[in-house]
């Protein structure tokens, strides 16, 4: 798997607080992604998810997997906004391309889950917006903790659009038309709505439970007739997505972009509570 960090991004080199645990059980893989500490993901953690997917995606014992958070009430908040302000910072320096961000960790890591043989689901056991709703949206399929309350793509309240295909592939679950309302209006949705908009396929007290009985029963099915079925049901929309990664970076070009997205770093401000 071929990716690159784009221009001010975390140093890769640099310790960081992101993991991917991963515990077997039986012919199902459930890998608990440690975020960082406000709950947010970086480069870094969308790489560390990658190594680990591409692994248990490539083991023949492995039949389906399952994606979860280990922070309590946190699948994966969203981006990190600190991260964001640098690739912004690296773009107007010169520093950086547009296409750098086709590369980078977060486009390679839903790109390697769109284009998966075996099933993958999303259990969403808390906070899942923006970057972390993305990876989530490029899961076979996802399932949401009754508790959760922060579900969906709210980037225009900072001022950027989705940056990972998150319209797009929003898109295939409800509609072009509610997905880009749904975008416009930054709608962030708990569980049970989100369930009802068809944005999930379920909703579990125990969540991690319910995903690991699902994934029990697509690794009970032949192996290469799911596989034929995953390749024959790919999605065809990476030209949609590649567009909406562009956008992105373009997006972050726009005057007085790097200076916001600094003081929203250091304001340590919950994206969901801005109007």
């Amino acid at each position: 798997m071929a990716h690159r960090n784009p221009p001010g991004a975390t140093d890769p080199m640099t310790q960081s607080e992101e993991t991917a645990r991963i515990d077997r059980r039986g012919a199902v893989s459930l890998i608990s992604f440690q975020p960082m500490a406000d709950g947010t993901i970086s480069t870094i953690g969308a790489a560390e998810i990658a190594r680990v997917l591409e692994r248990e995606l490539g083991d023949d014992e492995v039949r389906a997997i399952v994606l979860t958070g280990a922070s309590k009430d946190i699948f994966i908040r969203h981006g990190n906004l600190a991260e964001i302000g640098h690739a912004a910072a690296a773009l107007a320096s010169g520093a950086a391309t547009e296409e750098d961000f086709l590369l980078s960790p977060f486009a390679a890591l839903c790109a390697m889950l769109d284009a998966a043989t075996k099933p993958v689901i999303a259990a969403i056991n808390g906070h899942c917006m923006g970057g972390g709703f993305e990876i989530a949206l490029s899961c076979t399929m996802r399932i949401a903790a009754t508790s959760a309350r922060a579900i969906g793509l709210p980037e225009i309240r900072i001022g950027i659009p989705p940056g990972v295909g998150g319209p797009q592939k929003l898109a295939r679950l409800i509609g072009w038309h509610r997905a880009r309302l749904f975008t416009l209006d930054g709608t962030v949705l708990a569980a049970d709505e989100a369930h009802t908009l068809g944005m999930v396929d379920g909703v579990a007290d125990d969540v991690v439970a319910a995903a690991l009985e699902k994934a029990e029963f697509f690794a009970s099915r032949p192996p290469p007739v799911v596989a034929e079925i995953m390749t024959q049901m790919r999605p065809t929309d990476d030209e949609h997505v590649r567009r909406n990664i562009l956008g992105f970076a373009r997006s972050l070009t726009v005057d007085g972009t790097t200076d916001a997205f600094a003081r929203l770093a250091a304001a340590d401000i919950a994206i969901e509570q801005l109007a």
